[in-house]
């Protein structure tokens, strides 16, 4: 397999000028906003660090390789997909390129994936999670942009297959299987309670423009990088109400999934 085939290439075309993209993907605020809750020390040489949420076990620590606002950031880390597989150093590289029309084309590489088949895995988990994660910056950047979100994040192994997983996450939330476009809310008892469009639906993952519990972007999905399957629950509230409303709701939304991994 050529280095080609071992890296993971993924853009998207975003509403904003190239300084407003830039924000949204190299600052602390502004990834937290359509990502996860991230410190960002703004300079080559500085961090990042992205919380993925104590039940995933997952929290990546990154140096800035990189940093040409508002055109380029990269940063590295040491990472394993699993317990006992052998760190690589993996990097990831944003570059923003300017469009006619006040738009802007965000491309993303990772690359430095090591070989067998956890690192398959991670390499295909990878290549499929920047789809949703980039529609989620270009929604943030059309409907919010930059407006500081509060988020809720909740996330950890579940039982079954991914599909297995996905299925019966819907279930417990009570709702079907969703299609871009459709309006959705949860109906089963003691379900967080969540409203709203559907922007991005693909089996095992959903991406939800809120109408409840307040306004804002929320995403449900099972997967992960690793042989274990992950449930998991984002979102980023905005507005005046939405500190109170994400401290309100973070405990609802652990306790739901701590009922669906038991």
């Amino acid at each position: 397999m050529s280095d080609d085939d071992r890296s993971v290439h993924a853009e998207i075309e975003v509403p904003g000028s190239p300084e407003e993209v830039w924000h949204a993907i190299a600052t602390g605020p502004g990834i937290t906003a359509w990502f996860v809750p991230t410190d960002c020390d703004e300079r080559e040489g500085g961090s990042i660090t992205q919380h993925h949420g104590p039940g995933t076990g997952m929290q990546v620590d990154a140096e800035i390789t990189g940093w040409d606002p508002p055109r380029r950031l990269a940063y590295e880390t040491d990472w394993a997909p699993d317990e006992g597989v052998e760190p690589s150093r993996v990097a990831t590289e944003f570059l923003v390129e300017a469009r006619s029309g006040g738009t802007c084309v965000v491309r993303v590489v990772n690359s430095g994936f090591g070989s067998g088949e956890e690192w398959d895995q991670a390499l295909e988990s990878t290549r499929a999670g920047w789809v949703p994660a980039l529609e989620s910056l270009r929604l943030y950047l059309e409907h919010f942009g930059g407006q500081v979100a509060s988020s809720i994040l909740v996330g950890g192994p579940v039982p079954g297959s991914r599909p297995e997983a996905w299925t019966a996450m819907l279930g417990a939330l009570g709702m079907p299987e969703p299609a871009a476009g459709a309006h959705v809310a949860t109906s089963a008892e003691g379900a967080p309670d969540i409203a709203g469009t559907v922007e991005f639906a693909r089996q095992g993952q959903m991406i939800v423009r809120l109408e409840r519990p307040c306004p804002g972007l929320g995403m449900v999905g099972a997967g992960g990088p690793g042989r274990t399957a992950y449930g998991f629950m984002r979102a980023q509230l905005f507005g005046d109400g939405a500190p109170a409303v994400a401290r309100r709701e973070q405990g609802v939304w652990e306790e739901w999934l701590a009922a669906q991994s038991s």
